[in-house]
């Protein structure tokens, strides 16, 4: 028999494919693809305007690092959990509502100037004419907020996928901010909202059940994952390219060509720009943590200006390896050389052992349909996802996610919303074979 709060009802047990799994997801996937995108960018068709900085050590080092992620994820994953929070689904769905309007809010404000001007947005939407950045502009504390939307997503999709309510209301604001999220994309260059808003849809739609044999599709997904989502990733990718930047390179090559090379070299160049990170530093760990906290250092209210000054930060990164000695069209620099740029060796080895421990927590309880794991774990994944370029979690948007999240979990609990749940042993044997 399970224990469980009144109010909750029994903890649900859940089955999730392998790929879901932390541990799996960096030996099977993360590591495969960057030994792969290190060998194979020499052919990819696009010339890397930067010195080759990927030696023998720092892929030493890559991999090293993704070993002691899968580790620590490892035995995240097999601590026994105690003590799960457990809230009724209607009231999941409230505060999924709640923030999904307040998003949607915050979408209207900051579109206002093309949403408002019907010819203005039909002319964007047929592709006539797409507006410079600086012409729609940002309100420091109030656009950040569409930044909760993978906090409505995660539990829009657990409320309506894996707990089957027909709630037509949020049904229709997932479609909704979809849409925006995909005009943001577009207009904001920022394909990364993109993976926000889908990774946890298609988390919850997956992991709501295993696939019967009729269904091909599903069981594709279900055994393959991120493999099987490469091609469309691919031409998601290609898509925003001959939008972005295909003019440039139209009399060179052909798109597919240039397709190909522009996506490899967005991983490659990341990781390649890591290494020249390191290679050229005068002197690291830097302790600025430019990269493990770089959400603090923009923080408003003057504490992001003060954290910089007292750290003493220089912005390496932007200001200097970049114009000095790599390309600034392509300026990320992977998680790993990142970390290691602020924090050293032995402070990153750390780092990312203990954030892939707690990540592996939050799958065990995410099985178990904890309400903080519902609406946080997505964003391991997405941090997986993004491992080769940078470090999600140090971005301000991997911040505000992580707060909203704390944010609704406190609002539940003020409103007793939520309560303490101990999964029996029978239940904790089926969620975690």
């Amino acid at each position: 028999m399970d224990l469980a709060s009144p109010s909750t009802g029994p903890v649900l047990a859940r089955e999730l494919p392998w790929w879901t799994r932390p541990s799996a997801l960096n030996l099977l996937f993360v590591l495969p693809i960057l030994i792969a995108v290190i060998f194979w960018a020499g052919g990819s068709g696009l010339e890397v305007r930067s010195r080759n900085y990927l030696s023998a050590p720092y892929i030493a080092l890559y991999v090293g690092l993704v070993l002691v992620s899968a580790a620590g994820a490892w035995l995240g994953e097999n601590v026994r959990q105690r003590g799960l929070l457990q809230s009724p689904v209607q009231h999941l769905a409230r505060a999924a509502i709640s923030v999904g309007v307040l998003v949607l809010a915050t979408y209207v404000f900051w579109y206002r100037s093309l949403i408002f001007d019907p010819a203005l947005l039909m002319s964007i939407l047929m592709g006539g004419e797409k507006p410079e950045r600086e012409a729609i502009g940002t309100v420091t504390g109030i656009t950040s907020l569409v930044n909760l939307a993978p906090v409505f997503f995660s539990l829009a999709g657990y409320v309506l996928f894996v707990r089957g309510t027909r709630d037509r209301m949020l049904a229709a604001l997932t479609i909704v901010l979809l849409l925006f999220t995909f005009f943001r994309a577009y207009v904001w260059t920022e394909r990364l909202a993109v993976a926000e808003a889908l990774i946890p849809l298609v988390l919850a739609l997956l992991g709501n059940a295993s696939p019967k044999p009729h269904q091909r599709v599903r069981r594709l997904f279900w055994r393959l994952g991120p493999y099987a989502a490469l091609p469309a990733v691919f031409l998601f990718f290609s898509v925003a390219e001959f939008f972005r930047s295909w003019s440039f390179y139209a009399d060179r090559m052909a798109f597919w060509e240039f397709a190909f090379g522009r996506f490899v070299n967005y991983y490659y160049t990341s990781l390649n720009n890591g290494a020249g990170m390191l290679a050229t530093a005068a002197d690291w760990p830097t302790g600025t943590f430019e990269q493990v906290l770089r959400w603090l250092h923009s923080f408003p209210l003057g504490i992001g200006p003060w954290f910089s000054e007292t750290v003493g930060l220089h912005t390496y990164v932007d200001e200097v390896f970049l114009q000095r000695y790599g390309d600034p069209e392509f300026n990320t620099a992977s998680s790993f050389a990142g970390v290691t740029l602020d924090l050293g060796v032995a402070g990153a080895t750390l780092y990312f052992f203990l954030s892939m421990f707690c990540s592996g927590i939050l799958y065990s309880r995410y099985l178990k349909s904890d309400p903080l794991s519902v609406m946080l774990f997505p964003s391991v994944l997405v941090a997986l996802f993004e491992s080769l370029r940078y470090p999600y979690w140090g971005t301000s948007r991997a911040f505000v996610w992580l707060l909203g999240t704390l944010v609704v979990l406190a609002v539940l609990w003020i409103c007793g919303s939520i309560g303490a749940a101990t999964p029996s042993s029978k239940a904790h044997r089926s969620a975690t074979s």
